[in-house]
């Protein structure tokens, strides 16, 4: 959840790493654009100063964040709610390859009245929305699509300004909510698991360590004794909470990885090799497979400054 980093541009901008746009929007809810560049990985802190409820879309992943006894880390493309009451702490780490975010902080009457307005139901969110002035809480939503994250990568180079440059962004942000709220009425609600912390903690560094080696991820075996548990109740447990395989989320991720890097100007065959592809050629099938469109035409598209359509 971005609620804690957000508020941390004061900080941002006094060691020059990036920028960090806070722009209120409405009563209760303010829209911040984080674009910060680290040569190393960089740690910060951060008290909340009011209750807040927060949903982040990272475009980049690897930052890891530390909000109360609720750690995660973010993939590319990644989508968190979280919530935190007013003098929570916060710790968070951004990678050297950076951090690209888009936010939306609310103070929990204003979440709640977004979700009662539109008949948004999520009990998970209902829930960490209510509890926010007594708890920190953090649910993994649905991650970005293709047009979802092109959606979000264009608020970072708006053609406008002033109030037409707000009224922009505050559109494509509810786009991107409304895209996001879809795809949750599509897959049930989200935070649900009834295992053990200590398993869920397994599991959750099994896919930080995923995250960390796509290119050439461990095997099945190798990756459950790294986290201390049996290749099959670690494939169990991984379906359990995340809703698929782990060569699954190895190929949904590698993919988002791709599309943040082709959006970020990298040819299609650098990308191929970054995300562990050694054919070009293969690696384009399963773009069109994973986005219904080649990696090429959207690098052609981006280049001509035409929107995304996918088949």
């Amino acid at each position: 959840m971005s609620a804690a980093i957000t508020s941390a541009s004061r900080a941002w901008s006094e060691n020059r790493l990036g920028t960090v746009e806070t722009l209120p929007l409405r009563e209760g809810v303010t829209l911040m654009l984080s674009a910060v560049a680290t040569e190393t990985p960089s740690e910060f802190h951060y008290e909340e100063r009011e209750d807040v409820f927060g949903i982040g879309f990272h475009m980049q992943g690897g930052a890891r964040f530390e909000l109360g006894e609720e750690p995660f880390m973010t993939s590319p493309m990644d989508v968190w709610a979280g919530a935190s009451p007013k003098g929570a702490l916060s710790r968070f780490t951004l990678p050297r390859t950076g951090f690209r975010t888009v936010s939306l902080r609310f103070n929990p009457d204003a979440a709640s009245q977004l979700l009662e307005t539109y008949g948004l139901n999520s009990a998970t969110l209902t829930k960490m929305i209510k509890l926010a002035g007594e708890r920190v809480s953090t649910a993994r939503l649905v991650p970005m699509n293709l047009q979802t994250a092109g959606v979000v990568q264009g608020m970072f180079s708006s053609p406008y300004t002033n109030g037409a440059r707000t009224l922009f962004l505050e559109s494509c942000m509810l786009g991107v909510l409304a895209a996001q709220f879809d795809a949750l009425g599509g897959c049930g609600d989200v935070g649900r698991n009834t295992r053990k912390a200590s398993d869920l903690r397994r599991v959750r560094r099994a896919r930080e360590i995923l995250d960390q080696s796509l290119s050439d991820p461990p095997s099945i075996a190798s990756l459950a004794r790294s986290v201390g548990v049996n290749d099959f109740k670690l494939k169990r447990s991984f379906k359990e909470l995340f809703g698929t395989t782990i060569f699954g989320y190895v190929r949904q991720q590698r993919m988002q990885r791709a599309a943040v890097d082709l959006y970020a100007g990298m040819q299609v065959s650098e990308t191929a090799a970054a995300v562990g592809y050694q054919c070009p050629r293969c690696f384009a099938d399963a773009f069109r497979r994973h986005y219904g469109i080649l990696p090429s035409e959207v690098t052609r598209r981006l280049h001509a400054k035409l929107p995304l359509s996918t088949g």
